[in-house]
């Protein structure tokens, strides 16, 4: 009998995995293709879409690094959950980033100054919502339940890990 518990872990496990993947690929796409001018081979910003995305990539493994650092162990939700918010947040703001700049008036060409405005623009509500986000989920690890309290740690870490990399490297590739 405990046996079959390890192995019904085991198969969700595995089944699960490939739905992850399956759906990184297709936000991979559709924000490679959405994030800049499909049509234009010039103004697609193919490579932003695709550095974004391992943005999200990189925030995700940080936050589990950190809680693995930490000694803490990994739940099923946790691994389950958290790759998808963290996508869905990334996701969001680089929509917003990338909106923001492309709002600048086309008299300034300055690529210094189109991203400086733009974030003077969008980066506090990005900030706030990372802080509010990451607060709401430290504020749950004052719960009693070990595996929401793990959930809470991972997601909040990687809604952090993804702010920071999100206004260091993306903004970077953005003025790239």
């Amino acid at each position: 009998a405990e046996r079959s518990i390890e192995d019904n872990i085991e198969l969700e496990s595995s089944q699960n995995t490939n739905i992850v993947v399956i759906s990184y690929v297709m936000m991979f796409l559709y924000v490679s293709l959405a994030i800049g001018f499909f049509p234009s081979c010039i103004h697609m910003k193919f490579g932003l879409g695709f550095i974004g995305i391992q943005v999200v990539i990189l925030s995700l493994f940080a936050a589990i690094g950190l809680t693995f650092y930490w000694n803490q162990k990994l739940t099923m939700i946790s691994a389950e959950v958290v790759p998808f918010l963290i996508l869905a947040i990334g996701v969001d703001n680089m929509f917003l980033i990338a909106r923001a700049e492309r709002e600048i008036p086309d008299y300034i060409t300055n690529v210094e100054e189109r991203i400086a405005f733009a974030m003077k623009e969008i980066g506090p509500s990005i900030f706030t919502a990372a802080f509010c986000e990451s607060l709401a989920f430290f504020i749950g690890l004052a719960t009693d339940v070990p595996a929401l309290q793990n959930f809470c740690l991972v997601a909040g870490l990687g809604v952090i890990v993804d702010f920071l990399l999100q206004m260091t490297i993306f903004v970077g590739a953005l003025s790239i």
